[in-house]
This record gives structure tokens, sequence and C-alpha cells, in this order.
């Protein structure tokens, strides 16, 4: 189980951006003045405390409790003026034993918390507004304290991946956290049987907690609606009641669902920017609605989805769609399903310019340029356009050979297509395997991307041998010459093979 659970986690938390509090240890070393033989360290301790505090912050953990006073007596209150950005990784180096990584971590935070945050004012300081703008700045802003001072005690980040915690060291990191008012959080339960509920230790930050990412803990919908200022929310491998996971009014800017298996998944939040869904299995519906902010849609989903549903209803602002399964989901927009030979008029979304679409050409046949017609004929204004193999290259389909004739050639795909015409300009086969069906598909883009600039082909490593990729060029090289589209011909296209 432990070893299960740490995969899914440094899978997850390699998608979040790298930490404060480990990025510091990358800047470039501290210059300081060497000590003189009759007073060690004495140049050290002129300098003044806010550079002292730049130097504090770029020590491992174990370092700055070992040297911080050889800069300053002060150096405690130095450091504790800062906020805190704690992350179970700055103890590896210098490295102590893993079983004590939990302990170490406790005693860190109670020292900088101390008795809670306290505020000291100084004249002529001022605070700064929230603009709201996501940005690292609604985390870490300073939206929330007072104008002409600074904190003591202040804990910003608080990240937990790795190390193993009893139930009573994660009591007190949260009792600590409370009153070092924290604002982020990333906390993996790695050991602990089933799925816990979220600490209530958490829960009672709920007036200062921006950002949350737990792993393996079962989350109510109470739970996550106490936590009223919360706007960045990821949930992995979690259970509860998650299918909907706040409430119209929530301050939830980003939600991230990794790693569960739902049933139905309800979005409706007029403030949600980003809604992201990895390696889940969903066996009912995701329903979009009414999130007039939703600028992406990122849907990753697993077998045995079959068949999922992804409900969308009204999002003005839907700029990204992102892995959309062909093969396996039912799309609807507004009510209607999206699928070749519909009869009705697609409804149409303007405001999407990035579209992934995740393909399986075994099963799907010839019928994959077809269904991509349909679904381009939903979004006009398409800039951006990724097709995804993830199937392997059957028998009936064959490795592709540079005489291959152009299978689509007459068909007429993707003719009239207003994102073809005026606005495609980036096209992407991603996980590129070589087959016949992915190089008519090709060629079938390529006949009609009049607007187009760029065709790239990505192959995963050891996908297919060096014959196949000289038989790919130099079919490329045969199509340029005879392709109708005059931007392929003229190589204002760059096809790319990597």
């Amino acid at each position: 189980m432990e070893a299960g659970r740490a995969v899914i986690v440094a899978s997850a938390v390699a998608r979040l951006k790298p930490p404060r509090a480990t990025l510091t240890h990358d800047a470039p070393a501290a210059v300081l003045a060497p000590p003189v033989a009759d007073a060690p360290h004495a140049e050290w301790r002129g300098l003044p405390d806010d550079v002292v505090a730049r130097v504090l912050v770029r020590l491992p953990v174990v370092d700055l409790f070992r040297l911080g006073y050889l800069f300053s007596p002060r150096w405690l209150d130095i450091w504790r003026a800062e906020p805190l950005y704690l992350h179970d990784r700055q103890f590896a180096s210098p490295r102590i034993a893993a079983a004590d990584v939990a302990d170490a971590i406790t005693n860190v935070l109670e020292l900088h918390v101390g008795d809670g945050v306290q505020f000291v004012g100084v004249q002529g300081e001022s605070g700064s507004d929230d603009d709201g703008v996501i940005s690292d700045d609604d985390i870490y802003g300073h939206d929330d304290i007072p104008d002409g001072g600074y904190e003591i005690g202040r804990v910003y980040s608080f990240r937990v991946e790795t190390t193993r915690w009893r139930a009573d060291q994660l009591h007190r990191w949260c009792a600590a956290l409370q009153r070092g008012r924290v604002r982020e959080v990333t906390l993996a339960n790695l050991t602990m049987e089933g799925h816990p509920d979220l600490p209530q230790g958490i829960r009672d930050c709920a007036t200062s907690l921006k950002g949350l990412h737990v792993f393996f803990f079962t989350m109510e919908a109470a739970h996550i609606n106490s936590l009223v200022n919360l706007r960045v929310l990821g949930l992995y491998g979690c259970t509860g009641m998650i299918p909907r996971p706040f409430r119209p009014e929530s301050e939830i800017r980003v939600l991230t669902i990794g790693f569960s298996y739902l049933v139905n998944v309800v979005v409706q939040s007029t403030r949600l920017h980003s809604l992201e869904m990895y390696n889940n299995v969903v066996q009912g519906t995701v329903i979009v609605r009414d999130a007039i902010q939703l600028r992406k849609l990122q849907l990753h989903l697993l077998p045995p989805t079959r068949p999922s549903k992804i409900f969308i209803g009204e999002a003005p602002s839907l700029r990204s769609i992102g892995s959309l399964d062909l093969f396996n989901t039912v799309f609807m927009i507004k009510g209607i399903v999206i699928q070749a030979g519909m009869v009705q008029r697609p409804p149409k979304m303007r405001s999407v310019r990035i579209l992934g679409l995740r393909v399986n050409y075994t099963e799907m046949g010839h019928r994959v340029p077809r269904e991509i017609e349909q679904i381009l004929k939903c979004f006009p204004c398409l800039g951006r356009l990724e097709i995804i193999r993830y199937d392997e290259v059957a028998p009936e389909e064959g490795l592709l050979e540079a005489g291959d004739k152009h299978i689509y050639q007459g068909n007429n795909f993707f003719r009239d297509l207003g994102c073809f015409s005026h606005h495609l300009r980036w096209i992407y086969l991603t996980a590129f395997r070589g087959g016949k069906y992915e190089l008519a598909l090709g060629k079938a883009i390529l006949d009609e991307a009049r607007a187009g600039t760029m065709f790239k082909m990505l192959h995963p490593q050891g996908s297919y041998t060096d014959n196949i990729s000289n038989q790919l060029w130099w079919a490329l090289e045969h199509f340029r010459m005879t392709t109708p589209n005059h931007a392929v011909r003229d190589r204002h296209v760059s096809i790319i093979l990597t």
C-alpha cells in the first residue's frame, strides 16, 4: 500500500509548482567575508538584519539551526520575522534519519510559530491589496496583513509529501498551523490505513487557508465548504462527497481531482477558472454549468471509463479542453450530443482556443477523421489542436511505408472548417507510433490546414525504428509535392518529427 501511494504522490506533485522552500536551495551561493583569525565570524555578525534574513532563508533547515547564531545573536527573531515555507524534502540535506523527520518538522514548525502570529507595526510601511488575478499572490499575498508592519510566526507553506507520520504528530502540526495562520498545505497520508477524515485541525484553519492538496483522505462536502477562503484545491486518491466539491458561491478558482473512482461530478461555480481531472475512473457524468469564468477543462480518464459523459452548459470563458477521449466519452454541449453523422447543427463555442483529443485508432479505425471533424465544428476559433494516441499499432493497421497511398484523398475531410482556414496554427500528433492510420490522418489534416504554421509528430521513445523514421520522412516529402494546400507545398507549414 505504502509504495503504491508514494508513486501516486510523486506523480501528482510533479504537476505542482516547485515549492519556494526547496527552490531557495538552487539560488546562487551567498558570498560572505572570510572570518578573521582573532575574530571568527566577526564580519558576519556585522551584516544588517535584512541581509541575514536572505542568508538564513537559503540555508537547509538543519544548517539553519547549526549555523544561524554565527550571523546574529538575534538570528531566531530574524528568522521568525520571515514567513515560513516548510517542505519535508528540506530535511534530506544534510540528511537525517527518515524516522526522525516527522519530529524534526514538529520542532521547526513549533519554534517558528511560537504562541502564534504577532503583528509588529513599522511606521511608513504599507501593505498591498489583492488584485483579484490568479497567481501566487492568491496564496502568498498580503491581503490579510494590516498596513504598516510585518508579522512574526507566520506560516505560508507547509508540504509533507514523503514523510511517514503518526496521528499525534499530525495533531501537533495542525495546532501549530492554526496558530501560524497557514496559507497553503500539502499533506500525504502514506501509512494510515484507509482514508481518515480530513483533520479537524486543518479545517480549523478556515479563515487563513487558501491552498490545499491532500492525498488519501476522506473529503466530505462540509469539510470543503468550511474552508471559506480556499482558492486552490487538489484531491488525490480521496473518497467522500467529492462529486459536488463546493458551493456555487465558493471562492475556489482551481480544482484538481486525481486517482479517484467517481460516479458523477458536478461543477457549478461562478468563480472556478480551472478543472483538472487526472487518472480518474468516472462511471457517470462530468457536468459543468454556470461556470462563467471557467477557462481550462482537463480530463484524463482511465478505463474502464466506458462510457462517461461530459456535459458543458454555460461556460463562455472556456479556452482550453484537454484529453477528451473520443472513444470512451459522450461529449455534450448545451444538451446536444456531438458525434459523427449528427442531424442537429452543432453548437459553437468560440471561446475555445486549445483542444486535446485522445484517440484509439484500433477501435475507431477509419471513423477517426470523421469524429474529429464533427468535434471541430464546435470550435471555429481553435488555434491549437493536439491528437493523442493511446493504443498500440494493431496488425490490421500496420506500420507506415513511404509508398502508402493517401487513403483519405478526395474524402474532403476538414473542408470548410472555419478554424482550418483562419485560426488553427499549431497541430500536434502526440504519442505517434508510426501507424498507417496516423499518417493518413496527418495528411488529411495538412491538406486543409491553410492557416497552419507548425505540424509536429511526437513519438514515445522506442516506439518505432529508424527505418520507420526514414519511411515517414520520405512519405511526407512526397506528400508536400502533391498536396493541394499551398501553405504546405510552399513550406510555410513546418513539419517536425521528434
